[in-house]
């Protein structure tokens, strides 16, 4: 009976185990614990700056983020992430401070933010610039500029009326009239498509140092006798700011001293282009001799004028003009040209230390050839095909116009051309076919078809005819060849960037001919002999767009007789073909297709390296260090950041290849062995400090043996 008990007791403490109750307890998380990892305390300066707060955040309940806030206006772009970041506005005013209040959930922890305030430190003085003038001629003097401090500045010189109408006393205001019209020529020049600011422009004007600069050999001024100046110069460094103030000189150029000498001038020999005269003084003080257009001098009623406009700048120029005693001279002697458009004098007037006279004028004259014995020409052949025939006339009188062309014997008619000769001359456009002196020409014809040439002379002023009509030998064309003409192609002399490609016609016919790389032409000529509908498509299309016939404008494309290809610059380890065709002067395709394909050859690879370094930089030159690995030859460049930024490491043989100049003679100064120290001069290149650049060096030896390296990028500055 006990037993039986014991084992109900047992049964129900099994059942009792094997459920459990609902109200079991959960386990205990643990809390987040934000922690401030930086400062408690952040300074800045009065120009602001960022801030960043490091923080640690324990056990963060997934949905709940860090926040952060801030009152003050001044504390801007509050951002968490990893790290809280903030920007500090610039303080115009006094100190100031304030809190950034950082949260998570219950937890929170504070950032003093404190900034000082605005020094109120004196504008810089501008420095001086001592300015006199010495040395003073008639049309020259020197400048001699001494800054009171070491300061890049511009020097210019202005006639005084013009600067005191402009700026009176108020000389400050002339830095900012420079400053607008370098501002003006940078806006121009920005729509031609540069981009270079107007410091740019400024910079081609600055100096520097104690000097003394001259008008003349300076380029500063083209200054007259006897007037007034005002010289001005002002500091103004690399970014256009003015750091030295206006400083002006006047001073007043030499008056010549009178001459009491006078002139007869007597005109002698004179042809289209050229004048013989003499001139006879009263005595053997100097004088100035030139010949002008008559519309020229008509212009002015003042001698003095008349001079000023006339006097070439440059003291040269004016010493070969100035002569004593009597003289014959030409307008050749003068180094001037004259033409029969236009009717001129010769002006004389004596000149020592400038103007000494006043002018004398010779009558006018209008150049013309002399009379000369009546033209004749003389017609011959030098190619006749069943295509084309090419003739030339010779006149013995150049400056005489004739009219010549090849016209069949039909055409030349039973009257030997007089017919035609009228009805040519009829023709609206005929004066545009005249011609003066030697003439070649090739004319478009039929196989086995009689032909003349047919020329006479025709002065357009008075409209008539100077010659009768003159006609060559009968010029018979042969008939068409039985054989079709051949195109040989060979390609020779491969090198790593070009090839020697040599063309041989079977007879004389023009031929057109192209080089594309492999994957072009496959990809725009599967069909190899769509090429030559395509480039006939071509002419056409560019003839009708200028006005020409398309047979006319294919002939400036097409090439005669045997030659080397010219060829554009191509690309090593590079698959080319090479295409050519004959076709006839009516634009009947000749031969068949010729085609050549070729590989430029692969340059030996290098295991050279390079580490660039920039040593040193000025606003306008840099020098640098290449350290090599090995003394392989490389290749050293200077390139803008923005063209190298189009080009990824997989695209530096693109790089290289637009960076190489086109001709070998240019690689030279870009080449060198082992470490170097180089400057932007030394590359022919030139660097401005408006600009970001890097060194470009790769190896180099019958073309690229490494990968391209770079230096890091550098703005050049003093």
């Amino acid at each position: 009976m006990n037993k039986l008990f014991t084992l109900l007791a047992l049964c129900c403490l099994a059942l009792t185990s094997c459920n459990k109750p609902d109200d079991e307890p959960k386990p205990i998380e643990k809390e987040p614990i934000l922690t401030l990892t930086s400062e408690a305390t952040m300074e800045f300066p009065a120009e602001g700056g960022e801030g960043v707060i490091r923080y640690t955040l324990e056990n963060g309940v997934e949905g709940t983020k860090v926040e952060t806030t801030c009152s003050a206006e001044w504390v801007t772009d509050l951002t968490v992430a990893e790290t809280i970041t903030f920007t500090v506005t610039a303080n115009e005013t006094e100190a100031r401070e304030t809190k950034v209040i950082v949260t998570y959930d219950d937890k929170s922890f504070e950032v003093a933010v404190k900034q000082s305030a605005k020094s109120e430190e004196p504008e810089p003085e501008l420095a001086t610039i001592e300015l006199t003038v010495e040395n003073i001629e008639w049309n020259n003097a020197n400048i001699v500029v001494k800054p009171s401090a070491d300061v890049e500045y511009v020097l210019g010189i202005m006639t005084k009326a013009k600067f005191t109408e402009k700026y009176g006393d108020d000389t400050a205001t002339l830095f900012d009239d420079m400053v607008k019209a370098w501002q003006s020529t940078a806006e121009m020049y920005q729509d031609m498509g540069y981009d270079d600011p107007w410091q740019y422009y400024m910079q081609n004007e600055q100096r520097s140092g104690e000097n003394a600069y001259n008008l003349k050999s300076d380029e500063i001024y083209n200054a007259t006798w006897d007037s007034d100046y005002v010289a001005y110069c002002f500091g103004i460094d690399d970014e256009g700011e003015q750091t030295a103030s206006v400083a002006t000189a006047e001073f007043r150029t030499l008056a010549p001293e009178a001459s009491d000498n006078t002139f007869t001038i007597t005109l002698g020999e004179m042809t289209k282009t050229s004048i013989a005269f003499s001139v006879v003084p009263t005595n053997d003080d100097p004088y100035y001799v030139t010949v002008e257009a008559t519309n020229v001098l008509d212009a002015y009623s003042d001698d003095a004028e008349l001079i000023r406009a006339i006097l070439p700048e440059y003291d040269l120029q004016i010493e070969k003009r100035t002569f004593s005693g009597e003289q014959s001279l030409t307008n050749a002697d003068l180094g001037i040209n004259i033409n029969s458009m236009k009717s001129y004098k010769v002006v004389v007037w004596g000149f020592e230390n400038g103007p000494t006279t006043a002018v004398y004028q010779s009558e006018a004259f209008q150049p013309a050839e002399p009379v000369v014995e009546p033209l004749s020409l003389a017609m011959s052949t030098s190619e006749v095909t069943h295509e084309f025939v090419t003739y030339s006339v010779v006149p013995n009188v150049n400056s005489y116009t004739y009219y010549h062309n090849l016209f069949t014997t039909e055409e030349i008619g039973a009257d030997g051309g007089a017919t035609l000769a009228q009805s040519l001359i009829a023709d609206d456009k005929f004066e545009q076919k005249l011609v003066a002196g030697y003439i070649e020409n090739t004319v478009n014809v039929a196989p086995e078809t009689e032909y003349r040439i047919m020329a006479f002379g025709y002065d357009a002023e008075k409209g008539e005819m100077t010659t009768e009509v003159l006609l060559s030998d009968v010029i018979l064309t042969p008939a068409v060849p039985v054989e079709k003409p051949t195109l040989g192609v060979e390609v020779t002399n491969i090198v790593w960037n070009g090839a020697d490609i040599y063309l041989t016609p079977s007879e004389s016919f023009m031929y057109y001919y192209a080089v594309f790389t492999k994957e072009k032409c496959d990809e725009k000529y599967p069909n190899r002999t769509d090429f030559i509908q395509s480039t006939i498509n071509m002419w056409k299309k560019e003839a009708y767009d200028y006005g020409y016939e398309w047979t006319e404008w294919m002939s400036y494309y097409t090439t005669k007789g045997e030659c080397v290809a010219d060829i554009e610059v191509l690309r090593w380890s590079t698959d080319y073909v090479f295409l050519a065709f004959g076709i006839a002067a009516d634009g009947t395709v000749i031969t068949d297709l010729c085609e050549a394909e070729f590989r430029t050859a692969t340059p030996v690879a290098s295991d050279n390296s390079f580490t660039i370094t920039v040593d040193s930089t000025t606003a306008s030159s840099v020098e640098f260090t290449v350290t090599a690995a090995n003394n392989d030859p490389y290749y050293v460049t200077i390139e803008r950041t923005n063209v190298l930024a189009g080009y990824d490491e997989e695209e530096y043989d693109d790089l290289i290849y637009y960076l190489l100049p086109e001709y070998e003679n240019q690689y030279a100064k870009h080449l060198f062995t082992g470490t170097q120290t180089i400057t932007n001069s030394d590359l022919g290149s030139t660097v401005s400090s408006f600009y970001e650049y890097k060194i470009v060096v790769w190896g180099f030896d019958d073309g690229p043996t490494t990968t391209v390296y770079m230096s890091e990028k550098f703005k050049p500055a003093n």
